[in-house]
């Protein structure tokens, strides 16, 4: 397996933002100006800080927005892109983009979301990965409401459950940042178009081996853009633990 400043990072940025409408003008979510700059720099820079240096981005809605903004550089970044042709959903993005643009499947891949910023360490994760002999590590995070998002239970940080929406109640919530074995890219389905969390997570928690790496919290993009507003003259942490925002 590689080792974890060779891993590349998928960007998934084929949401369609409608629900940020007001003050995206029709721009991809991940384009969305969040004190000046796009949000998506601030995910890359965060990636830079981790030593990642190739990324592909997974775009689809008004995606020449994207490409030609970023073009296949961004800092020491090599930057590619993987297009989706119609909606493929979570799953399928991420195996276009690896189909596509990641043929050597000896190395684990991580996966985040072009529309929420996770605080999340790819050295805790790969090292959990590593020393578990994981197909999956994962970003969790405490919320003291699971009801908008359904409940992760582990044992030793070991994933055993997922389970559905239901009566609010505090517990730890998927924080949506993956690191793929190359094990588990393998055994990815068959078809174009499925859901990562629905289709992957919820049938392999049983057979394969998934360990959490619990974070300080995550932010969607209208809680980033409010926080960096309030904190742009400190060096403060910008997250809003329990707050997540899904790929739509």
């Amino acid at each position: 397996m590689t080792t974890p400043n060779k891993i590349t990072a998928v960007v998934l940025c084929g949401g369609l933002g409608t629900r940020l409408r007001e003050f995206s003008g029709g721009l991809p979510k991940p384009m969305v100006d969040v004190a000046g700059r796009p949000f998506l720099e601030y995910l890359l820079d965060y990636l830079a800080d981790q030593n990642v240096k190739d990324v592909v981005l997974a775009v689809s809605y008004q995606y020449e927005h994207i490409t030609e903004h970023f073009g296949n550089h961004y800092q020491d970044m090599a930057i590619r892109y993987s297009i989706e042709q119609k909606p493929l959903g979570t799953g399928g993005a991420i195996k276009q983009a690896i189909d596509v643009c990641i043929p050597d499947r000896e190395n684990a891949v991580l996966v985040i979301n072009g529309d929420t910023f996770v605080d999340f360490s790819l050295s805790e994760m790969y090292q959990t990965l590593t020393a578990s002999n994981a197909d999956l590590a994962m970003t969790l995070v405490d919320c003291e409401d699971t009801s908008r998002y359904g409940r992760v239970t582990t044992d030793e940080n070991r994933v055993i459950r997922f389970e559905e929406k239901q009566q609010g109640s505090p517990g730890l919530i998927n924080a949506g940042v993956y690191l793929l074995s190359p094990r588990l890219i393998d055994d990815l389905p068959k078809g174009d178009v499925f859901s990562f969390e629905n289709d992957v997570l919820m049938k392999i928690v049983s057979t394969h081996r998934l360990y959490g790496c619990v974070t300080k919290g995550t932010s969607s993009i209208s809680v980033y853009r409010k926080t960096l507003k309030k904190r742009k003259s400190t060096s403060e942490s910008l997250t809003n633990t329990g707050e997540t925002q899904g790929y739509d």
